[in-house]
């Protein structure tokens, strides 16, 4: 592996993606190498010019589809994921390493890396309890046992990931893909760790007024009305 830490996102929020990169950099520090790899619709700002660390593939399809290219990008020994629109907090990536070399964690083991989400990146930070399927009404379900976690952001061996087989695009919503991968990765074996502290820190803004949009916007593409309906326009 060219790398000891793969970060890999599904992203099309390109202004925030140098505040991303700068806090994976704190995040790290200087003692891993690691990689950035974004998949989405929209090309990254002039300040990824230079960056040798750096992977953009872009691509128009679900986040599900996005992560799992990034996946086959990947190149690190190691693989992280999280969203765009938040950062990491200082030397907190490091610590999951650290955790994965030190603790002498197993091929099929995962780290649970904490996140706060909130208004203007706040947000307390949950128990562990919160993190058990158990804890939440809709997951409570014929199959899934009361000891098993979601997680949502983790770090886990990228060989093991793609033993897995990634992400079930066959579930494109992205929360989901995540249960479900977590919930295979328990029944084949994996013990689940967390994070000493907040690793990342996402944005949850309420939605107060309704966004409209014209039902027939599609139409006004070219592009997409002759993909339905050839030249007939």
């Amino acid at each position: 592996m060219n790398y000891k830490l793969s970060i890999c996102l599904p992203a099309h929020r390109a202004y925030l993606w140098e505040r991303l990169y700068r806090s994976i950099r704190s995040s790290v520090g200087e003692d891993y190498s690691w990689e950035l790899i974004l998949v989405g619709p929209n090309d990254p700002p002039p300040f990824f010019e230079d960056k040798t660390n750096f992977k953009y593939f872009k691509d128009y399809g679900s986040p599900s589809r996005a992560f799992q290219i990034s996946l086959m990008l990947a190149e690190g020994e190691l693989v992280t994921w999280a969203s765009d629109d938040g950062f990491y907090t200082e030397n907190s990536l490091k610590l999951c390493i650290k955790m994965h070399d030190e603790q002498n964690l197993g091929f099929k083991d995962i780290v649970i890396a904490r996140h706060v989400e909130g208004r203007n990146h706040s947000g307390k930070q949950e128990p562990n309890e919160f993190w058990k399927a158990h804890s939440h009404p809709s997951l409570r379900l014929p199959g899934i046992p009361s000891d098993f976690y979601i997680i949502l952001n983790g770090m886990m061996k990228l060989e093991y990931l793609r033993d897995l087989g990634g992400i079930d695009c066959v579930y494109e919503n992205y929360n989901m893909n995540l249960h479900d991968l977590a919930f295979r990765a328990q029944r084949d074996g994996s013990n689940i760790s967390f994070s000493p502290t907040t690793v990342t820190k996402l944005m949850s803004e309420p939605q107060e007024e309704r966004i409209k949009i014209d039902m027939f916007n599609w139409t006004k593409s070219d592009k997409i009305w002759r993909r339905r309906f050839g030249d007939m326009k």
